[in-house]
């Protein structure tokens, strides 16, 4: 969303202009970039060099279509201009289409349009004629929000929340405002809406992810999950594959894209991940924005300590291969490499798919978890409706704005199935149903924990037993720091009407659960403790996180285990996987498979890995443990080592 100043002084680059070429094309995606009005409204001008720049930035980067923005901060490009700057692409051999961004000021807050005001509303309406005018198809930049509370706002609202009245605004201004005059000036034209990347808070702001989708004809999805530690917006990198799949589900074919810009791409190693965590989730365009930005030069930096080692963005090679070095090597060539070597990989994968979560439309409610469990190594897949094929669904507490929702988690239940809670979801449902499945709730407490234990039937010898530590080796058991966990008060003593499956133990040498499991009918209900900040998730130890994995992963056919947090799956339905380490070190990851499978092929290297012995029960075994579950299916298992930023992709034979 955020824009990234043209400079033209960095982008005077005749010393580096080639020859303009045709287009080359990858297999698995096109390639967009995007010109905002500025820089259109330069290159129009002659401010900026138009063949010079186009050259530079397809020295390697294959494009296969340009965006040219009309509209931004309430100023139009100049319409005599627009026909020759794209005439000038279309020779290029791409297509061309529009772009509009309606914000009216971004150096004040990033302030859009306010749809209650007539002139802004007139405004509007004049910028998409225009763009239609001119192209087919016409892709809305994500300053298509409302967030104004300005007299005309006030009294429009009346008594309506501020979400039910931008949710209402929005879907008039889309249908009446928007597409309306466009196709009336262009019947061809197509209008796409680019949804930010803050997909947990979209309501508020009148981004409406259920009518709008048949409305528009199309959205793109925002994957800037850019640096997470420290930033306002809680996005996290899992992000960027998450919201893909989010809006894919939507409805088909409505997900048109992807798109990343260069902010938070330091190191450079999170530019090139966020490319690829977009079109690891099968994305059909990767937008490369913004035109300008991709011409601007990296550094790769003296904390990028993974530098010597073959990581998945190799910049030794990269320079090599590109006769580029850290003076001249732009964002347009990161994005090259990275996007070459993804579409290898994403020749030999399926459709993605995962552990299925249920989240209604316009709920709110412990947000942006989805991409936290992804950061500890669950694939997610958000859907707007309740999955009743699936084996195992997740349920945060976005699932309480589903009034039936208790009664879905019974028929799951009593289907034989299993459904996991957050302790969040007990939190919203306490005297609404919840206890007619598990007696239990939150008390309002909140504990510190550090160590870790584990469960093994009533009166199980091995109870807090497992692997001892290796000298100098961090304890098994053990977090780095305490972790603030609610208290979920459950009957276990003597009934064990619930049963801890993982539990924290406080200071005070109390247990809490981590992972609590509860049968009902034929099925299971589990329950997650989610810490009070949720990215201390990453704080446990992978003894914990593998009981998560293997408790919510219960019904995946490829899980990870015995790794640390901040390792993502991304799994697809022809049995192949891609496992992306986030982490500044190389990391030894185990992979789960159902089955006898005998060995995994490497996608990009065709090298094989053999499976490792199988424990011999007790510890470890997270299928199942002392009689609480049954016995688990068959399991292979495989050890490798991501290097640091890197992915290592697989098909288990």
């Amino acid at each position: 969303m955020k824009t990234f100043k043209t400079l033209f002084i960095l982008l005077a680059l005749s010393a580096l202009t080639l020859p303009v070429r045709a287009q080359g094309h990858y297999k698995r995606f096109t390639v967009s970039t995007y010109i905002i009005q500025g820089t259109a409204q330069a290159l129009m001008n002659g401010n900026m060099d138009l063949a010079g720049s186009w050259a530079n930035l397809t020295r390697h980067l294959k494009v296969d279509k340009v965006y040219i923005e009309v509209m931004r901060n309430h100023t139009l490009v100049d319409e005599n201009g627009i026909e020759k700057l794209k005439k000038f692409f279309q020779d290029q051999g791409v297509q061309v289409c529009g772009g509009l961004a309606y914000s009216i000021s971004e150096s004040n807050g990033y302030q859009g349009f306010d749809y209650a005001d007539p002139e802004n509303r007139e405004f509007a309406r004049k910028a998409v004629e225009l763009a239609a005018r001119h192209f087919d198809e016409v892709l809305l930049d994500d300053y298509y929000f409302f967030d104004r509370k300005t007299d005309y706002d006030i009294a429009a609202k009346k008594n309506k929340s501020w979400t039910q009245y931008r949710l209402e605004t929005m879907r008039d201004v889309t249908r009446n405002l928007i597409v309306k005059p466009a196709k009336a000036v262009n019947p061809r034209c197509k209008v796409i809406i680019k949804m930010a990347n803050w997909y947990d808070q979209y309501a508020a702001m009148g981004n409406d992810t259920e009518q709008v989708p048949s409305i528009a004809d199309g959205m793109f999805s925002g994957t800037e999950s850019r640096l997470w530690f420290g930033q306002e917006q809680h996005l996290q990198p899992y992000l960027s594959y998450d919201i893909m799949r989010f809006m894919d589900n939507l409805k088909p074919g409505v997900n048109k894209g992807g798109w990343v810009d260069q902010g938070g791409a330091n190191p450079i190693d999170r530019y090139s991940e966020q490319l690829l965590d977009t079109v690891f989730a099968r994305c059909p365009e990767m937008c490369c924005f913004n035109y300008a930005g991709m011409l601007g030069t990296i550094r790769s930096g003296p904390n990028r300590i993974w530098g010597d080692l073959p990581t998945s963005l190799n910049l030794a090679d990269l320079q090599k291969s590109f006769n580029t070095n850290d003076g001249n090597t732009t964002f347009a060539d990161i994005a090259a490499y990275t996007l070459s070597q993804a579409d290898q990989v994403l020749s030999q994968v399926g459709k993605p798919v995962g552990i299925k979560t249920y989240r209604p439309y316009h709920a709110t409610g412990e947000e942006f978890l989805h991409d936290y469990l992804g950061m500890i190594g669950l694939p997610m897949d958000i859907l707007p409706q309740f999955p009743t094929d699936a084996g195992m669904v997740l349920l945060t507490e976005q699932a309480k704005h589903d009034p039936n929702i208790i009664s879905k988690i019974k028929s799951q239940l009593q289907a034989g199935k299993a459904v996991c809670v957050t302790s969040g979801f007990v939190r919203a449902m306490q005297g609404k149903g919840i206890e007619d499945i598990c007696e239990l709730e939150t008390t309002g407490a909140t504990v510190p924990v550090r160590r870790f234990t584990f469960a093994g039937g009533p009166g199980a010898p091995f109870r807090g037993r497992g692997p001892a530590p290796q000298p100098g080796a961090p304890d098994p058991f053990e977090a780095q720091r305490d972790i603030l966990i609610p208290e979920l008060k459950y009957y276990n003593i003597l009934t064990h009407d619930a049963w801890g499956d993982a539990l924290g133990i406080s200071p005070g040498g109390t247990t809490y659960p981590m992972v609590l499991s509860c049968d009902y009918s034929k099925g299971k209900l589990y329950v997650l403790t989610i810490p009070g900040d949720p990215a201390d998730l990453y704080a446990l130890p992978p003894t914990v996180l593998s009981v998560i994995r293997a408790t919510i992963g219960s019904s995946e056919p490829i899980r990870i285990e015995n790794a640390p947090a901040q390792v993502a799956l991304f799994r697809y339905d022809n049995n192949t996987f891609i496992v992306q380490n986030y982490l500044p070190t190389a990391t030894e990851v185990s992979v789960s498979v159902a089955g006898n499978e005998t060995e995994l092929r490497d996608l990009l290297t065709s090298k094989t890995v053999t499976p490792v012995p199988q424990p011999s029960g007790g510890f470890g075994r997270f299928g199942g443990f002392g009689g609480r579950r049954p016995a688990a299916p068959q399991r292979t298992s495989f050890t490798i080592t991501v290097q640091p930023h890197s992915y290592m992709a697989f098909a288990a034979k």
